[in-house]
């Protein structure tokens, strides 16, 4: 499915951990260049600078394009306003994108950045447009909800073809806004049921990101989304989200009313991030780890809301020094390295991949067949076994 080389692709990742072994010290700067000799990557990728300005200069490129081609077809009438002629639009910068890729070898270089979201917007506004037509003719569901599904799956198509992050995190927010808008899918209760299935869609899908973390090709769109699980998943139950969600959506509650099931709501909200941080530091997961600490002030920020039990500028000092607190006891906990997991920077991302570069070089330092010494050399006799005669 994914359009890239896989075996550059596999070459590209040993290539940067060669390069943070060179770095460590661990091989010679000899030893990294006959490696990636060997194991050669095609890719063009520029460096950041360089990307954000092909960028720039694509959208611009297209921009004029796609204006010229208006203004020739401008003479036909409605054409250019009507959602096929977005299609078309999309669907030249698709195969434009998929040229530049096969022939030309870009890989994320940001010519195929700016056409790939050029192409995903050019379509998704051809199904808004087809959308807005058959409205007229009444739709069994919210507006939304079939924008939000389109979306989903176009991001999801773009995700798996082309390994973007970004893409990935749209089409997990789609999916979210799908299930935010679906009011008709469960009818009366669907204000009460909303919060508990996005907690439990955001639980379903971190869960499949961590299985699927074996396919490399997808390692960064699996890590992007699942922080933004767990960044969701809070959300769902933070009882400042749901309280005002449901007030925006439903009809808003009278002064003094309390949310039902605000007992839970607010242990979802003041609990959760310490079960975040509890995690992270019990399966080594940084993204667990961070999140339960960025979400430590969004709980403290959600109590302050409701009760102002001080003044917000002692409410903020409280919550710093907490947060200073339960970090400099974290540091402590690792300052001496539990089980795999330590507070020291290092550079490689697991030693498993250092073990397996240092493998690879001793390996191709050994390679190739010994020739034995020209001294040595038996021959002169053959046997013959089996009672038949032979010289020896």
């Amino acid at each position: 499915m994914i359009i890239y080389n896989r075996t550059w692709l596999k070459n590209l990742d040993l290539q940067n951990q060669l390069k943070r072994a060179h770095r460590l010290g661990d091989i010679t700067a000899e030893e990294l260049k006959q490696m990636e000799e060997k194991y050669p990557v095609g890719f063009y990728t520029p460096n950041i600078f360089v990307r954000a300005g092909l960028f720039i200069l694509t959208q611009i490129i297209t921009s004029f394009a796609g204006g010229l081609l208006s203004l020739i077809f401008s003479s036909m009438g409605d054409l250019i306003t009507s959602p096929g002629y977005f299609l078309f639009l999309g669907l030249i910068s698709y195969v434009a994108l998929e040229l530049i890729v096969q022939q030309k070898h870009h890989f994320r270089s940001g010519v195929d950045d700016a056409l790939m979201w050029t192409a995903a917007g050019l379509i998704l506004a051809a199904f808004i447009g087809y959308l807005s037509i058959a409205q007229r003719n009444s739709l069994s569901a919210p507006f939304e909800c079939y924008v939000f599904f389109f979306a989903m799956v176009l991001a999801g198509y773009f995700t798996l073809r082309f390994a973007d992050m970004l893409m990935a995190v749209v089409s997990f927010l789609s999916l979210i806004c799908f299930l935010f808008f679906s009011r008709e899918l469960f009818g009366f209760y669907a204000a009460a049921i909303r919060p508990f299935l996005i907690i439990l869609v955001s639980a379903g899908v971190y869960f499949l990101c961590v299985y699927w973390k074996k396919y490399k090709d997808y390692e960064n769109c699996l890590t992007a989304m699942q922080v933004f699980c767990l960044l969701i998943g809070y959300a769902a139950g933070n009882y400042f989200v749901v309280k005002e969600m449901g007030s925006m959506i439903n009809q808003p509650l009278q002064e003094g009313e309390g949310l039902p099931l605000g007992w839970f709501f607010w242990t979802w909200t003041i609990a959760l991030p310490f079960v975040y941080i509890a995690l992270g530091l019990k399966r080594k997961e940084v993204i667990l780890l961070r999140s339960g600490l960025i979400l430590i002030a969004a709980a403290a920020f959600t109590f302050r809301n409701y009760y102002h039990v001080m003044p917000i500028e002692g409410a903020l000092s409280l919550v710093g020094a907490a947060l200073l607190a339960i970090a400099y006891g974290v540091i402590r906990y690792l300052k001496t390295p539990k089980k795999g997991f330590t507070y020291e920077e290092l550079d490689d991302d697991q030693l498993l991949d250092k073990i397996k570069v240092e493998s690879l070089i001793v390996g191709e330092t050994f390679s190739g067949p010994s020739a034995a010494p020209e001294g040595s050399r038996m021959g002169g006799g053959s046997f013959g076994g089996g009672g038949s005669s032979a010289d020896f």
